[in-house]
């Protein structure tokens, strides 16, 4: 999956309703680069972090957990990575399709 798919269904799992109305600009959501969209993520999915091992960072909710190995020294590109990668992961591909079908941005 690309950043920008990444990206994408992070936002749809922190922002979605259940019309799959979503009250942010998914095209311009980027928590991966953005800190301000990272602590949107955070609150609206109640994401949190915790260090397993030396040298890694892993997002949980709680049920489950992704793990990253912290690059360079960077923990917060670390976190948000593994924070959207959770988030993303609980949205399916028909989740997907079936909000690019009601937001008209579904093309073959």
């Amino acid at each position: 999956m690309n950043d920008k798919e990444l990206n994408l269904r992070a936002g749809l799992a922190a922002f979605s309703d259940a019309d799959r109305v979503v009250p942010v600009n998914l095209d311009q959501f980027d928590p991966l680069n953005s800190r301000d969209d990272l602590i949107k993520l955070l609150v609206e999915t109640g994401i949190s972090f915790s260090r397993p091992r030396e040298g890694d960072i892993a997002a949980e909710d709680g049920d489950s957990s992704v793990e990253i190995t912290i690059k360079r020294g960077d923990v917060v590109t670390a976190a948000a990575r593994a924070a959207c990668e959770l988030a993303a992961s609980w949205i399916d591909d028909n989740d997907l399709q079936a909000w690019k079908v009601a937001t008209g941005q579904f093309t073959r």
